[in-house]
């Protein structure tokens, strides 16, 4: 009997030591956080919707695209009318503490540009609040009413919940337009267990958001409104303890067709897939320390590649007739190179 016993402790210890996470505050962005970022392509025979309990999920053949800094500041520190409305103060309906740039766009003769999005990191839940922009120059903030709730804490396996949100941009007095946008977010933790990425293998909690999007148009000048079709996208995230951003996230139409791919790495070299050509590089080792050796199939004639740091400005480059088999191969000298 006692020898039972002891089998019945080490099968006790064993279910305990590939048990699930559970998240929160901690585990996630707050001010002053910086996450390496790569952008992803898809490989034959990923489902993005396979899940479940103890699962492992294998995505180490992602295959890098390009590379940005994810960067967290805090609120205070963006444009001083955004700081006033997104202050961290109790008594602040739509408090933020922290804030992440975003893109900047131009939608015909409007030019959006020193976007920042607005987050509040709480015991209780992440939640977008808000963002902010240069319109055409003028700062425009917009708050999110309700608040988007992107995680509710704490996190844990089969937990899930339901939230709206929404906001309104009012720019009848200056473009003739007013422009309102109505979300649906259903989160529900599907899954737990282990995922491999090209940064490295992690015990994760995987969320799925089902996200619905309602945009409205109203045009001033011509005195008519339009309401285009709902679009739902799925947001598969895989988030790990102390992660800061989900390790990967997925997004897909509702369909499940794939169309972002992003996952936290570690430094590489961008400019990996020729757009125009589709001619895919490979680099090895990589991440590198002192060398990697560049290796491109089926090229013609020229070859030549550049090397360049996440502002732009080129740091490396070399070139050279290809030889007959199309094949080249160069060793790429990482020591020394200010990527940044």
């Amino acid at each position: 009997m006692k020898f039972i016993y002891s089998l019945l402790i080490l099968s006790l210890i064993s279910e305990l030591s590939t048990a699930q996470l559970t998240l929160g505050t901690g585990d996630f962005s707050h001010a002053n956080d910086t996450f390496r970022v790569s952008t992803g392509q898809s490989f034959s025979g990923m489902d993005p919707a396979l899940t479940g309990p103890n699962y492992t999920w294998d995505y180490s053949q992602l295959t890098p695209v390009s590379q940005t800094v994810d960067s967290f500041v805090d609120e205070s520190s963006t444009n001083p009318l955004f700081a006033i409305i997104f202050i961290d103060n109790a008594l602040n309906s739509n408090r933020a503490n922290q804030a992440a740039k975003g893109d900047a766009y131009n939608l015909g003769q409007v030019n959006v540009s020193d976007v920042f999005n607005f987050y509040y990191n709480s015991t209780t839940a992440y939640k977008q609040v808000g963002i902010g922009a240069n319109v055409n120059g003028v700062p425009l903030p917009v708050v999110y009413s309700p608040h988007d709730l992107v995680y509710q804490f704490p996190l844990d396996y089969l937990n899930s919940d339901s939230s709206q949100s929404g906001y309104q941009v009012d720019l009848t007095s200056t473009l003739g337009l007013f422009y309102s946008v109505h979300k649906q977010r259903n989160n529900l933790v599907d899954g737990w267990g282990t995922i491999t990425t090209p940064y490295g293998t992690f015990d994760v909690l995987r969320i799925t958001s089902t996200v619905t999007e309602r945009d409205s148009v109203y045009i001033d000048s011509l005195g008519i409104g339009l309401a285009t079709p709902a679009i739902t996208t799925h947001e598969y995230k895989w988030c790990g303890a102390g992660g800061g951003i989900p390790l990967l996230q997925i997004n897909t139409t509702a369909g499940n067709v794939v169309t972002s791919i992003r996952y936290r790495d570690s430094l590489l070299t961008t400019g990996l897939v020729n757009p125009e050509t589709g001619i895919v590089a490979s680099l090895f080792p990589n991440p590198a320390i002192d060398f990697s050796r560049l290796t491109v199939s089926d090229c013609t004639g020229y070859a030549r590649v550049d090397v360049l740091s996440l502002g732009g400005k080129c740091v490396y480059s070399q070139d050279g007739a290809a030889p007959p088999d199309g094949r080249v191969e160069m060793d790429i000298p990482i020591a020394g190179l200010n990527l940044e």
